[in-house]
């Protein structure tokens, strides 16, 4: 992996320490995307955890690969470094990006808070090797991107799109529709009716569906929780 690989919007994770990294668990090995279409400014991120903006004077963002469903853990254990004095003014933040999801399947709504990186932990530290090394020696942790010269920062501009990402509240709806399924709508003013499906909005949570009104079919949109599939 080049430092121009973050600079495009991609993290080409390389997995050469495999020897030096078995535990009987897998690691994730897959290219991060953080493609993202919004123009950002710093102004646009609001810090959950500190109530502002991150302050990008702290030292950089690295990305941090460990071992598959480990996240949550390496998060906590960096969390743990944080309170250390050797480490306060090293170690800034860690960050698990998440986003809510929605997934209606079999008629059924189900709410969750999914990982958007599998595998990956963001830390915003200061470029110091003793800090490097206490992470890399956690358990969980199986290295740092970057080159083999070491840690790549994160540019500043891809960090923003991830924190954006992090930071937006609306729910992903996964559902498991298809166009020309059948739907009877169970809520709102055409409850009872029912129509096959003409298009699909996952992004935003509807659907227009073509229903026979005085004879004639008629396309109307519908919130997802307002339909059920017939079987």
């Amino acid at each position: 992996m080049t430092e121009d690989d973050i600079v495009e919007g991609l993290v080409v994770v390389e997995s050469d320490d495999q020897d030096d990294l078995s535990s009987g668990e897998g690691i994730v090995e897959e290219v991060v995307d953080f493609d993202d279409d919004d123009t950002l400014v710093p102004s646009d991120i609001e810090d959950e955890e500190e109530g502002g903006v991150p302050d990008f004077d702290k030292g950089f963002w690295f990305i941090v690969q460990c071992f598959s469903g480990h996240e949550y853990k390496v998060q906590t254990r960096v969390q743990q470094l944080m309170e250390l004095d050797a480490f306060k003014e090293n170690i800034f933040r860690v960050l698990v990006p998440e986003e809510e999801t929605v997934e209606i399947k079999n008629n059924k709504r189900v709410e969750k808070v999914t990982r958007i990186f599998p595998g990956y932990v963001f830390v915003q530290m200061a470029q110091d090797e003793h800090a490097s090394f206490e992470i890399r020696q956690l358990p969980g942790v199986a290295k740092f991107i970057g080159t083999k010269s070491g840690a790549t920062p994160v540019t500043e501009d891809e960090i923003l799109k991830v924190l954006r990402k992090a930071g937006d509240k609306t729910k992903k709806v996964d559902v498991d529709f298809e166009v020309s399924d059948v739907i009877k709508v169970i809520g709102g003013p055409f409850r009872g009716y029912a129509g096959p499906i003409a298009e699909i909005n996952t992004d935003r949570g509807k659907l227009k569906a073509m229903i026979s009104i005085f004879g004639r079919e008629t396309p109307v949109e519908l919130e997802f929780d307002q339909v059920e599939k017939t079987v």
